[in-house]
């Protein structure tokens, strides 16, 4: 086997395509760039944020964590007239959060469920 049907053989599926290698070099870089600034952006926004929807109560500030964290304890919101009953990670009340089993997958919102207070008989 002569030195050029080697060269054609080491080709395999790429037998038809038809590269220089200074073309090779600069698909290679620019896609080591992409790859540093993807990272960089992953680390300069440090996690994800979370959110609190308190439906009619007080400000509940946002919370910045990495994959895994459990949401940092904070005092519940206030509403008057209500009692706080708890997080839920949908706004239909459906899906509760537990504070303190439950980790940060991902960027959310979680919503406050309230039960009203009875009034006081006179």
């Amino acid at each position: 086997m002569d030195e050029n049907n080697k060269t054609k053989e080491l080709r395999g599926l790429y037998k038809h395509i038809k590269i220089s290698v200074s073309a090779l070099n600069k698909i290679i870089i620019g896609l080591c760039a992409l790859l540093i600034i993807v990272l960089v952006m992953a680390v300069s926004n440090r996690g994800f944020t979370v959110t609190f929807d308190s439906t009619g109560g007080t400000a509940a500030a946002p919370q910045k964590l990495m994959y895994g964290d459990l949401i940092e304890e904070f005092d519940p919101p206030t509403r008057e007239g209500y009692t706080f009953a708890g997080w839920y990670l949908d706004e239909n009340l459906t899906i509760p959060w537990d504070m303190n089993n439950d980790t940060v997958t991902s960027s959310m919102t979680l919503y406050a469920e309230w039960s009203e207070n009875n009034p006081s008989a006179e």
